[in-house]
């Protein structure tokens, strides 16, 4: 049993030539097969929406709701936006507030302003009483700084980059990190051995779908029927069966995001 904590099926991508299935009839599919659970993370309010649209149509679909580090300059009211984020993190299948974060990679949007939103998603995380899902790329010490002073959330690094020793001290104060395909990449070895410093119990896996598909697929269009590839590669480094990782990540992303599926 599959469990993708962090996919964008909203992207166009999916309407695309590349993806034979609508949308819905893609989902269906997966849903038929090994996977058993998704959160579409949103990145904007139309992100979010669709996110929420998602989450009502198949049983297993789940959203999250934030405004990305990219976009966060798209806006002018953060107050406005910030209160529409809550009213839809109420809906009853809105399981973390994200993706957020900073991302200094592109900075597309200045680093004072994605500051600024981070710590304001991080709040209103603390207040909603849901995990936050965090995007980090060549942030990880301002992300560091950031999320240790909020001591009444939990967080998960989505498609951890961060180092061994930074993944040790994460766990030590209660969050999760996610691998996704990247974890396949032969130049991935700083990758790799943050998967061997997580301990199995804050592990979970997912797709970051449509990109970054894992080996063979890579280059080509990702969706969570490809986790597998993710999954077998994190049982490998931690010496434990494929089935065994499929189950302990499942149990994973159900404790992490608050989600009781024992009536289904």
């Amino acid at each position: 049993m599959l469990f993708d904590t962090h996919a964008h099926y909203d992207d166009e991508r999916f309407s695309s030539d590349e993806n034979p299935l609508s949308v819905d009839g893609l989902l269906q599919s997966l849903f038929a097969d090994d996977v058993k659970g998704i959160v579409n993370a949103g990145t904007n309010l139309d992100t979010c929406k669709k996110s929420i649209e998602l989450s009502e149509k198949f049983d297993m679909m789940y959203a999250a709701v934030g405004i990305h580090p990219s976009d966060c300059f798209k806006y002018s009211d953060m107050d406005g936006v910030l209160q529409k984020i809550s009213e839809m993190s109420k809906h009853e299948k809105a399981v973390a507030i994200g993706e957020i974060g900073l991302d200094y990679h592109y900075d597309f949007s200045p680093k004072d302003v994605q500051k600024r939103w981070f710590y304001a998603q991080l709040e209103l995380a603390e207040q909603s009483g849901l995990p936050a899902v965090i995007h980090d790329r060549d942030a990880h010490g301002d992300v560091f700084d950031t999320i240790r002073q909020f001591r009444n959330i939990k967080v998960v690094m989505h498609s951890c980059s961060e180092s061994a020793e930074t993944v040790k001290q994460l766990t030590r104060m209660g969050h999760y990190v996610s691998f996704s395909g990247s974890l396949t990449f032969k130049n991935a070895k700083s990758v790799v051995e943050a998967a061997k410093a997580a301990p199995l119990d804050m592990i979970m896996i997912e797709t970051d779908c449509p990109y970054l598909a894992p080996v063979p697929h890579r280059g080509k269009m990702n969706h969570s029927g490809l986790m597998r590839h993710t999954a077998e590669a994190l049982a490998e480094i931690k010496g434990v069966s494929y089935d065994d990782i499929c189950r302990i990540t499942y149990e994973n992303a159900l404790r992490f995001f608050g989600i009781d599926r024992k009536e289904k």
